[in-house]
């Protein structure tokens, strides 16, 4: 599996590195880390929610990506899809493209919270493109998360029925990363 972190302005190389090694660790996976940024049109922006349109972004974050690997952008603003408050992350799976963002994972969390939250979410967007959907157990990444207490209490691990639908598919999951 080849993936490309790429990120917006403001966030750290090191945030992408630490998701990186995650990635690698949990999937084996071959993960370039590009060193530009990304930045979203001033037109996906709502002034009236001072957030962004996820869904836009995503689309916009495609046109950098090669077409050999995943694309995961991590991003340092709010956003939002139609009919909700706003995401910690989304994937459009047939565009092997995904975002997180990153403010509301850092709302009451210290360095190391902060990271397990956004490395939780990426392994969560990466199984929307990977095929997976909402698992209703609430420890496996898959999981659907409304707050950070929700990402809180999830692991960074799948179920054995998530990570069984992921072995059909061909990826290999680390034994570390499925829950027993």
């Amino acid at each position: 599996m080849q993936i490309q972190l790429f990120r917006t302005r403001n966030v750290e190389r090191k945030m992408l590195e630490e998701v990186a090694s995650c990635l690698h660790k949990v999937f084996s996976a071959n993960v370039e880390i590009v060193d530009h940024y990304i930045e979203p049109p001033i037109d996906i922006f709502d002034d009236k929610r001072m957030q962004y349109l996820a869904d836009a972004f995503v689309y916009h974050v495609y046109r950098y990506r090669n077409f050999v690997s995943i694309a995961i952008i991590l991003a340092e603003f709010d956003a939002y899809v139609k009919g909700l408050n706003f995401v910690f992350g989304l994937a459009i799976p047939h565009l092997k493209t995904a975002a997180v963002f990153l403010p509301r994972l850092a709302v009451a969390a210290s360095g190391i919270v902060f990271i397990e939250r956004v490395k939780k979410e990426v392994i969560h967007e990466l199984g929307h493109i990977l095929g997976l959907k909402h698992c209703f157990k609430r420890e496996c990444v898959m999981s659907f998360s409304n707050s950070v207490a929700e990402v809180d209490s999830k692991t960074m691990k799948f179920c054995r029925k998530c990570t069984k639908l992921l072995e059909k598919q061909g990826y290999k999951v680390d034994q570390e990363y499925t829950l027993t």
